[in-house]
């Protein structure tokens, strides 16, 4: 199976790990170091352990811009 690597959600070098990602939910910047923080242990202990890391949010899925009910 061919794959685009364009398309790649992924992008790793070797001073630099970049994952694109979409917005599910909001507000972006505590779930932004949520994922921050879970990739850095996923990569210790890797060649990419003092990689730089870059989160992109692409796009914002609709849903995360749906109003919430108050329970």
């Amino acid at each position: 199976m061919p794959w685009n690597l364009d398309a790649l959600a992924v992008g790793i070098e070797d001073d630099l790990v970049e994952i694109r990602v979409v917005a599910l939910a909001l507000p972006l910047p505590p779930l932004l170091r949520a994922a921050e923080a879970a990739l850095f242990t996923a990569l210790e202990g890797t060649r990419w352990n003092d990689a730089r890391l870059r989160l992109v949010v692409t796009d914002v899925d609709a849903g995360a811009l749906a109003p919430r009910s108050r329970e």
